[in-house]
């Protein structure tokens, strides 16, 4: 039993007061003779007996009322916790997309919001409530049944350790708050930052586990594509399952409302299967994947961009060759050609492939810039001249890594192997040939490069064309000068797929699409003023992206919180320069929950609620107070007539 105002208790000491004047009473008593006193002996013994017993009933009555009237002012009650203590709640709601999954009573988000309502009272005290994309404090029961009806689902995936530990720093040491924990999930695990324990110091601890009814789950997964025709693009689709299953799920293409395709993936006892699509190159194309699933809606929509393919930037350096013109036409390929002499260097940065072609002497100021634009993403390939200076050849190989040229050979030797599975080739024979005309070189270059990759090799096995990876372009090496009285190389078939490629592979195909994550980086191939900044807008609303700018390009961070599956359009002023596609983590789409064994984690700080309206009636009983005063007035009234009746009735 606790006192609201337990300072009015002191008023027991002034019991004392009857008890002193029950035991020395100041009233005399008056000798009546009598002739003969021997009959009244008797009398005289009961009546005082009866008298003491009277007045000691009517002291305990009398002491009993002002003790049960002293009590009722204290304001008695019965309760856990101090009436003068205010109560708050801190109130996690998961609100990630795993908490689309249906439950008994519809999806769990929306259901758990509804029963919060329908169980939250006036005199519960304040509220934080924390979702995984915001937070509000000290809300009042109704501003917090508005919060919760407003609540949607966030991209941001559950980290526990985060959660734990912004409840903790709310809670207070204050002996005038009572802080109660509540956190409602599902404990999905996909997040490896959901492997947490869950301890709180000083602090209850209260979670309710939220299960769906199905834990299987068809989803769009990922996109990828083969390039391998100049006219039309192969889009292939991943969709995966949960569980392996055999059911069939419809599934449609459309270029924004247009609708392209339509197909069904069949799952044969799998959890993963693939379906493919075919897009023409000759237009953009906003696309949107669909298939109808009743489980997690998030995941049932899957948005790519593909722009019309770009000319590609081709630099040649050195000698005029009339096969790299014939190779490289104008319908795909930006050409420019110059002598080392009159190459202007500015133009390197805006290329995508430079090709020295028979430069005798490889210049300082050449190298430099040719390392520069490789670090930018340009690929390099070096036909040596039949007379050159080994000595920079050596030291532009070496500024790039690569290795050296030890030797020149005047041995003829034949071209005689094809690496059928290097991406240059890869797609360019329906099948592995080995009864060909075998090109010749007269004189070619001895080197010991690292990490190459052979191409077309001699007979020797010796590399004649070889390739190397470089941090963001490519490095292509021809052993020996293509002069037609040095090599009828430019003469054989393959002379052809094996430049072309080159172009090819060294444009970077923008990226289809992007996925939401804490941070979304995109880079644009764009020339902007120091002044300019890009926006970026979709059809709800338009911002500025964090932006980096460098000579050629611009790189944007975009911000996840805010983010939405769907396209983005990023423009410099009023001109759209680039369409993104966007899309949702598929993360959440993976159905594996903790067990209440792996939430408690054998700590009694934390305990398991079996549904929300258990739980919020234990926060009521924890909170709910019993007054006293009333049964103290009565019991103080009750002794008062006591009394009185002791002095009416009981005769002496």
């Amino acid at each position: 039993m606790q006192f609201k105002h337990p300072e009015i208790l002191y008023a027991l000491v002034l019991l004392i007061i009857p008890i002193i004047i029950h035991l020395f009473q100041l009233q005399k008593f008056k000798k009546v003779p009598f002739t003969n006193v021997q009959f009244l002996k008797n009398i005289q013994q009961q009546t005082r007996k009866s008298s003491r017993i009277k007045k000691l009933l009517v002291l305990a009555s009398r002491m009993l009322a002002f003790t049960c009237l002293i009590f009722a002012f204290s304001q008695p009650y019965l309760g856990q916790h101090s009436n003068q203590q205010s109560y708050h709640t801190n109130l996690f709601l998961d609100n990630s997309f795993s908490m689309q999954a249906k439950g008994p009573n519809g999806e769990l988000l929306k259901s758990a919001t509804q029963e919060i309502i329908d169980n939250i009272g006036a005199k519960q005290g304040t509220f934080s409530l924390y979702t995984t994309n915001t937070e509000f404090n000290n809300l009042t029961v109704n501003s917090l049944k508005n919060e919760l009806k407003n609540i949607t689902y966030a991209s941001n995936q559950l980290d526990l350790d985060a959660v734990l530990l912004k409840l903790k720093s709310k809670n207070s040491n204050s002996t005038n708050h009572s802080y109660k924990n509540i956190l409602i999930t599902d404990f999905q695990l996909n997040n490896p930052k959901n492997k947490s324990e869950f301890t709180i110091v000083n602090s209850d601890y209260s979670v309710v586990k939220l299960t769906p009814t199905n834990t299987n789950n068809i989803f769009i997964d990922s996109i990828y594509l083969n390039n391998e025709s100049n006219t039309e693009t192969t889009l292939n689709v991943v969709v995966k399952s949960t569980q392996s299953t055999t059911t069939s799920t419809p599934i449609s293409l459309h270029n924004n409302t247009t609708l392209i395709g339509k197909s069904t993936v069949k799952f044969n006892d799998s959890d993963e299967e693939t379906t493919q699509f075919t897009i023409p190159n000759s237009t953009d194309f906003n696309g949107i994947i669909s298939i109808n699933s009743d489980d997690l809606e998030f995941a049932n929509t899957f948005y790519f961009h593909l722009s019309k393919p770009d000319k590609i930037n081709v630099l040649i350096i050195g000698e005029f060759s009339t096969f790299l013109r014939k190779i490289y036409t104008e319908d795909e390929f930006n050409v420019s050609q110059f002598t080392i002499e009159k190459t202007d260097y500015n133009l390197l940065q805006k290329q995508h492939l430079v090709i020295l072609n028979s430069v005798e002497n490889i210049t300082p100021e050449l190298n430099k810039s040719l390392l520069e634009s490789s670090k930018n993403g340009c690929s390099v390939v070096v036909i040596p001249a039949q007379k050159l200076d080994i000595s920079t050849y050596n030291s532009f190989l070496n500024s790039f890594g690569i290795g050296k040229i030890m030797e020149q050979s005047t041995l003829e030797k034949k071209i005689t192997s094809i690496n059928f599975n290097h991406p240059i080739l890869k797609n360019v024979f329906e099948k592995q040939v080995s009864n060909f005309e075998y090109p010749t070189t007269k004189t070619s270059l001895k080197t010991t490069f690292n990490n190459s990759i052979p191409i077309l090799s001699y007979a020797s096995n010796e590399a004649f064309i070889s390739s190397m990876k470089l941090n963001n372009s490519n490095f292509y090496w021809v052993a020996a000068a293509l002069q037609t009285e040095n090599s009828n190389f430019t003469n054989s078939s393959l002379i052809v797929p094996v430049f072309y490629n080159f172009a090819k592979q060294s444009l970077k195909t923008a990226q289809s699409y992007y996925p939401i994550q804490p941070e979304t980086s995109v880079e644009i191939g764009v020339q902007i003023g120091k002044d300019n900044v890009l926006s970026i807008q979709n059809n709800e609303k338009e911002f500025i992206p964090l932006q980096e700018i460098s000579q050629n390009k611009v790189s944007i961070t975009l911000p996840n919180n805010d983010l939405q599956s769907g396209f983005y359009f990023i423009k410099n002023g009023k001109e759209i320069i680039k369409t993104i596609a966007l899309n949702y983590s598929r993360n959440e789409s993976l159905l594996n929950y903790a067990t209440e064994e792996m939430i408690t984690n054998s700590d009694n700080s934390v305990t398991i609620a079996s549904t929300i309206d258990h739980l919020f009636d234990e926060i009521y009983q924890q909170q709910k107070i019993n007054w006293l005063f009333k049964w103290f007035l009565a019991f103080s009234v009750l002794f008062l007539l006591i009394e009185m009746l002791l002095l009416k009735f009981f005769k002496i």
